[in-house]
């Protein structure tokens, strides 16, 4: 299947609360359904939520995908996992298959007879495991997990979607590019010669975490590439930071947005925007550049079908997985990675030309995906939906 093979932003509307769910159903924003024409009843689905972008966001792609065929309102839960119960316990307690409405109500004061309306459980994260699978063994309804499965078999769900190598593998698992939201088909299609370089490029810096750490010449090695790419090829930049970008480097990034005929064109500042304020960026940028901290950050840059360059700071230390995980994009030329130390814009041109963006759109790949290992949900309609 060429999701498999080959690979395999808008906002979900999100309740606030733990436990039982807002009282009024909430429909995602965005892209209306193709079958407006001739209407389909609602999928009801049911997200649960973590509260980390990075988890969250691969959820609600799925079920932005979903939207694709059906039209959809979901209902969002917060999930805190419960700080006394260690996960060891609480796989334990799940593979015993004690009641699902004590799971529910004990560790995540989650309300089972709020969820008797819904038709398909979505979440990502390990922290969503256990109440994911409770309330698909509750209701008797599919569920799809985006992630590492852990200690969990991967039986205890109808469909389990990773980006990473799995050491169980079952029918039921498929190896995927890691998912956004954002629709890339509402994007401009990029110029795909590669003979010739962007006008803007869009830059996405990340920051410390607990892989990757920062020296000032790891910082002065990105900002000197930035305006190096100015002066010899003419490049212009729209830059965002992220919450975990050291206030200093925000600060630099303001005042070369500011400076007349700087290398930064724009700049998108977290700090003030908040979340969800990059559709600007992968619109206006015909190539994308990222700090490796962030594998979010690079699959976005994928899934938005941008040629993406990841800019690696010398420490940068990463589970083998995700380690393995970045051979196999590159190995799809779906990016390169150069190290800060490295990188020059003629490295960078360079390797914009070895890249081939996705031709397919990845949200319709993952829609068909669902759409053949979910056939109920996908062609079953209920009456007085």
């Amino acid at each position: 299947m060429c999701l498999a093979l080959r690979l395999i932003g808008h906002d979900v509307a999100r309740s606030t609360g733990q436990g039982r769910p807002d009282n009024v159903d909430r429909s995602i924003s965005g892209r209306q359904s193709s079958t407006e024409e001739f209407p389909l009843p609602n999928v009801r689905a049911l997200l649960l939520s973590d509260g980390k972008p990075g988890h969250f966001r691969c959820a609600e792609a799925i079920v932005e995908a979903v939207r694709r065929s059906r039209p959809v309102v979901v209902t969002t839960i917060s999930i805190r996992r419960p700080t006394l119960v260690p996960n060891a316990a609480l796989a334990w307690i799940t593979a015993k298959n004690v009641s699902s409405s004590f799971l529910l109500k004990t560790f995540y004061a989650i309300d089972p007879d709020g969820l008797e309306d819904i038709d398909v459980i979505v979440s990502a994260g390990g922290d969503t495991l256990p109440p994911n699978i409770a309330a698909a063994r509750l209701t008797g309804k599919p569920n799809v997990f985006f992630g590492s499965l852990r200690r969990f078999s991967p039986t205890d769900f109808t469909l389990a979607l990773n980006c990473y190598t799995t050491d169980r593998p079952a029918a039921n698992q498929v190896r995927i590019l890691k998912p956004a939201p954002a629709d890339p088909a509402t994007l401009p299609v990029p110029d795909l010669d590669h003979r010739r370089l962007p006008k803007v490029s869009g830059l996405l810096i990340g920051g410390p975490s607990g892989d990757a750490r920062y020296s000032d010449r790891d910082w002065s090695q990105l900002f000197a590439f930035l305006e190096e790419t100015r002066l010899r090829l003419g490049m212009a930049w729209i830059v965002s930071n992220s919450r975990r970008t050291p206030d200093a480097i925000s600060q630099r990034c303001v005042a070369l947005a500011g400076k007349p005929n700087g290398p930064i064109k724009h700049f998108i500042d977290v700090r003030n925007a908040g979340s969800g304020t990059l559709g600007a960026l992968f619109e206006a940028s015909g190539a994308i550049a990222v700090t490796s901290d962030s594998s979010a950050m690079i699959s976005e840059g994928i899934w938005m079908r941008r040629p993406v360059v990841a800019l690696r700071p010398k420490a940068l230390q990463l589970p083998p997985k995700e380690n393995e995980y970045r051979r196999w994009l590159e190995g799809r030329n779906l990016c390169r990675e150069i190290g800060l130390a490295d990188i020059t814009a003629e490295r960078y041109a360079s390797a914009l030309r070895e890249v081939v963006p996705l031709n397919e759109n990845p949200q319709t790949e993952l829609a068909r995906l669902l759409a053949e290992r979910l056939p109920d949900l996908f062609g079953a309609s209920r009456a007085g939906a």
